[in-house]
This record gives C-alpha cells, sequence and structure tokens, in this order.
C-alpha cells in the first residue's frame, strides 16, 4: 500500500471523509482523527489520536471554524505532533477560500493553502486532493551519493512500500530512490542480484505503478539486462551484440519519450540523465561488437557521441536545480555522470579522427576523477566505494600520460604521476577481483 494519511479536521468532519474516500481510491490508507462532533469527551487526545498518528507518516490538516467560530485547539496539537513527527514536507494545511479562520496571534499561516470551493463541499475535497498529489512530488532531499553509500536504506524503501506497514516515503520519491539504487547496485557490482529484485517488484505491483514509478523500475531493469548481456572480445574489450542493444535501444526510447517536464520536483532530470547516459554507454559497448563492419562501428561512434552531448545538456539542466545545488550533487553523482559522459565523448572522439577534441575530453575526465578521488577518501565512505574512485582514476591518469607530448606536460609532472601509479599498482596487485583492470594500468606504463 502507498502512505498512511492521517486526516486532521476541525469544523465538519464530511470534507475530511470525503478526502479519505478520494484518497483510497489512488491506493493511499487513510485515518481522519479525532470523532464526528469534535467532543474530547469521546476520544482523549493521549490514547486515540496519538495511536491514530503514529500509524501514519503524512498528515492533511483542514483548518475549519466551528460553530463557536473558532478552530479546534485539538487541530494545533495534532498539527504539532504531526509537524514534529513527518516533517513540514510531509504535513499539508488547507482552508476554505472563502472562510476567514481566526488564528492566533502568534501562528504563521503562511503554510495554510487556500482552496477555492465557493461552499461545495464535493468541489473542496477534490481540491485537497489535487493539492495534496501536487505535494508529492518531492525531490529526495540528501546527497545522491550519500545515498548510494548507505544503499540498504533505498533497499529498505522499495520493500516497504506495498507492504502490509505501510510506504515510507511518496511514489515520486521511491521513483528516484530506485535510479540512486540502481546506481548503488551497478557500483557495488550487485546488478544480477538487484535485477531479479526489480524485477520481483514490478510483477507484483506494476498496477499500482505511477508514471514515474514505472519509468524508474523501467529504467533500472533495461539497464542490468544490458549489462548482462555483455561479452569480452578476444582482447578482454566487452561489447554487446546487435539483438541485445536493439532491445535496450527500443525500450530507452519509449522510456524518454514518456518522461514528461515537472516543474515540480526533479524525478523528470534526473531521469533523462540516466536514460541518456545509458543510451550512450550502450551506443558505445555495440561498436566494440566483433560483427560490425568498420562502417558500422563508425556509425555507432558518432551515435555514442551525440548521446553523450544530450547527456551533458541533462546533467547541465539538473545541476542548476535547486534541490541538486542544496545537496551539492555536483559533488557526488552528478560529477561521476560528467567523467562518464566526458569518457565517452574521449573514446568517440578518438575513434573519429578529432584528436584535439579527443584530448580535451581527456582532461575533463581526469578532472571529475581526481575531484571523486579527492572528495570522497578512504575512510569517509564504503571501501568498495572508494575503490571504485581510486580505480578509475588511475586508469584515466595512465591513459592521460600516453598523451603527455600532445598535452604539453611538465616532465616532473610525469614522473610523479608515474610514480604514484606504480605505488597504487603494488598496493593492489594483491585484489584479484581488480586484477583486469591493474594489468591494464601496469601495461600502460611499461
Amino acid at each position: 500500500m502507498k502512505d498512511n494519511i492521517f486526516i486532521v479536521w476541525s469544523g465538519n468532519i464530511s470534507s475530511a471523509l470525503k478526502v479519505k474516500a478520494l484518497l483510497e481510491r489512488r491506493g493511499y490508507g487513510c485515518i481522519v482523527g479525532g470523532n464526528s462532533d469534535n467532543s474530547s469527551e469521546f476520544a482523549s487526545v493521549g490514547d486515540t489520536v496519538l495511536g491514530q498518528l503514529k500509524r501514519c507518516n503524512q498528515a492533511i490538516v483542514i483548518f475549519g471554524n466551528r460553530a463557536d467560530g473558532s478552530v479546534s485547539g485539538n487541530l494545533y496539537f495534532e498539527l504539532g505532533y504531526a509537524l514534529a513527527s513527518y516533517g513540514m514536507t510531509k504535513v499539508h494545511c488547507v482552508r476554505r477560500e472563502e472562510e476567514k479562520i481566526v488564528y492566533p496571534s502568534d501562528f504563521d499561516n503562511a503554510f495554510v493553502q487556500p482552496i477555492a470551493c465557493a461552499g461545495d463541499e464535493d468541489v473542496f475535497a477534490e481540491g485537497i486532493a489535487a493539492y495534496f498529489f501536487s505535494r508529492q512530488k518531492m525531490s529526495v532531499d540528501v546527497n545522491k551519493m550519500e545515498l548510494i553509500n548507505n544503499r540498504y536504506k533505498m533497499r529498505d524503501f522499495i520493500e516497504s512500500h506495498f507492504s502490509a506497514q505501510g510506504s515510507k516515503c511518496s511514489d515520486y520519491e521511491l521513483a528516484q530512490y530506485i535510479l540512486f539504487y540502481t546506481q548503488a547496485a551497478h557500483m557495488f557490482g550487485d546488478g544480477d542480484k538487484t535485477l531479479e529484485e526489480m524485477k520481483k517488484f514490478r510483477d507484483a505491483y506494476s498496477s499500482l505503478f505511477s508514471d514515474e514509478l514505472a519509468s524508474a523500475t523501467a529504467i533500472s531493469i533495461s539497464f542490468f539486462e544490458l549489462l548482462s548481456a555483455m561479452k569480452a572480445r578476444e582482447d578482454s574489450e566487452f561489447y554487446v551484440d546487435r539483438p541485445a542493444f536493439r532491445a535496450f535501444r527500443d525500450k530507452n526510447l519509449a522510456i524518454l519519450e514518456g518522461i514528461h517536464a515537472d516543474d515540480i520536483g526533479t524525478f523528470n532530470e534526473w531521469a533523462t540523465v540516466f536514460v541518456t547516459q545509458n543510451m550512450t554507454y550502450a551506443y558505445l559497448l555495440y561498436a566494440m561488437c566483433p560483427d560490425l563492419s568498420g562502417d558500422g562501428v563508425k556509425k555507432n561512434m558518432e551515435h555514442c557521441r551525440e548521446w553523450a552531448f544530450k547527456t551533458l545538456d541533462s546533467i547541465q539542466a539538473l545541476e542548476t536545480a535547486s534541490p541538486a545545488v542544496r545537496n551539492i550533487d555536483s559533488k557526488g553523482l552528478l560529477s561521476l555522470f560528467l567523467a562518464y559522459a566526458y569518457r565517452n565523448l574521449f573514446v568517440s572522439s578518438k575513434y573519429l579522427g578529432d584528436k584535439e577534441g579527443s584530448l580535451k575530453w581527456l582532461e575533463k575526465t581526469k578532472r571529475e576523477r581526481t575531484a571523486l578521488k579527492n572528495n570522497f577518501e578512504l575512510g569517509s565512505i564504503d571501501t568498495k566505494l572508494y575503490e571504485n574512485f581510486e580505480m578509475e582514476y588511475y586508469l584515466c591518469l595512465s591513459e592521460y600520460l600516453e598523451y603527455a607530448d600532445e598535452l604539453d606536460l611538465d616532465e616532473d609532472d610525469v614522473e610523479d604521476y608515474r610514480d604514484d601509479i606504480r605505488a597504487f599498482v603494488r598496493a593492489a596487485g594483491q585484489k584479484t577481483e581488480h586484477s583486469r583492470y591493474i594489468e591494464k594500468i601496469s601495461a600502460k606504463i611499461k
């Protein structure tokens, strides 16, 4: 089931009951607090209302005048408890636009939304429901690399969303969590396991999915299906064959078409970044397919470069969004996606003969890899994540040094870089899970 909503009311219970019915049609659980005549003798605040509040994780607070022209005192008590328990973004306060409410002198009523209804209770209830649904489009308000570092929290959100215990976030929020959980699984090497988890989640609950939740789940499943279809060439480079590539491409073009612009939350921006980056990677993998002709490789490298530029555009749109700025996502997941995009531009531009352009992208990806390694030092994040950042940094650095002359690098800097790489190779040599990459780095500095 979705979130459990506690409906606080003062004055006329009929609006609360109508809102309850509207929300329950959309899969939410609802509890109308208090009692029909607002009598404190019928149910004490201590045993009934607090128990109801504890079973919920969002609240709708309907301000209305009682027969004596004042708002129930219990409403303020319940409002305070809800704010303390759920947080401001999970408490939705409303009033009739034409009704004059007398608030306590020190009460800031700026967050009480007026709902136009012209005295019609059905219209009022529908307006409350519409306001509530619009408020569900909340951006995940934390640095995304911090979330990835604590991925089991996201897994708990997914597992509890349709459970008897009730959801811990809105559908809109969960759609974002699924995107970040996908990235976490990729970085921790749990792709196969997560693919099965997401398929089971989709198969069990797809009929209840919002549009965003359906898109996020499809992005996750299609990405891991692409990874599971990868094969290794004789030179150890990875590729995907034509059927796997076309299945992925067609599915993600359809997903992208279904992602709609949204002025409230940032799901659409994040989803676009994921899809465009994944499309870039898919074209690069298919370009490596040994069955392709030279013209076929060239065509797919061109598409790889086109999608990489789309990725940069989608990242730029997200970088300026206030939630990403507030959560400093530029020092985390957005930096990682930039490193991916720049790397793909380097590889595709190099193949297509754009040497000057390729070196520009190489320098940019080195900058992002350096920032990730420096911003997330060993001990500050999970060891697995740090080793990912470290390995990618040294892979990039070893490739960077191949172009020392073209980049006009200082000889002393080059030697310092080489010493740093050698020290890394010595320290990491016994980590068998990284042996292929270590060998690749070692070969580049010999």
